[in-house]
């Protein structure tokens, strides 16, 4: 009679093991500002040089705000390894900022560290080495668990057998 109740058990074990999938990708809304002539996440006064994370197959939404003004103030979001290069004119006034939204796909090819600047206030000529109104993106590895292969579904089809077996063996006495 237990083996009745293990076999099924074992087998609703098995079925959830097979069909556990890896967790979807995201979309990743984040505020950048301009701001003082740095870059900042969340709020103008957040620290400068920020850092943002994602995992490999989000799309990261940025929201780009400049609240620099005046010629000086005429900025650039570039994030060469992920192609983007794009104008940000100056605010209008210290109230009315400036905004650009820029979308981007990661994939498991850009699992790193990438650097973004804007191009008239830093310096450097390493893509990855710039110094002045710079910040990063990360991407992370998003490796699923690995999912049982044949040697599970042995090892549960063999404990099933050795659970009917007892229970015929036990019958017969």
């Amino acid at each position: 009679m237990r083996w009745q109740f293990l076999v099924p058990v074992l087998a609703a074990f098995l079925a959830i093991a097979l069909s556990a999938s890896p967790a979807s990708a995201a979309d990743v809304p984040v505020n950048l500002f301009a701001s003082g002539f740095e870059w900042h996440v969340g709020s103008r006064g957040a620290p400068a040089e920020p850092t943002i994370t994602v995992d490999a197959g989000d799309t990261l939404r940025l929201r780009i705000e400049n609240w620099d003004s005046g010629l000086a103030g005429t900025h650039t979001f570039t994030v060469p390894h992920f192609a983007v290069d794009r104008n940000l004119p100056p605010a209008a006034d210290a109230n009315t900022p400036t905004v650009i939204f820029v979308n981007i796909t990661t994939a498991s090819a850009d699992v790193g560290r990438w650097q973004l600047w804007c191009q008239p206030h830093s310096s450097g000529t390493d893509p990855e080495a710039h110094t002045g109104m710079i910040g990063w993106i990360v991407v992370r590895s998003t490796t699923p668990p690995p999912t049982p292969g044949f040697e599970a579904l042995a090892a549960v089809g063999a404990a099933a057998i050795a659970f009917a077996l007892i229970a015929i063996r036990k019958r017969r006495r």
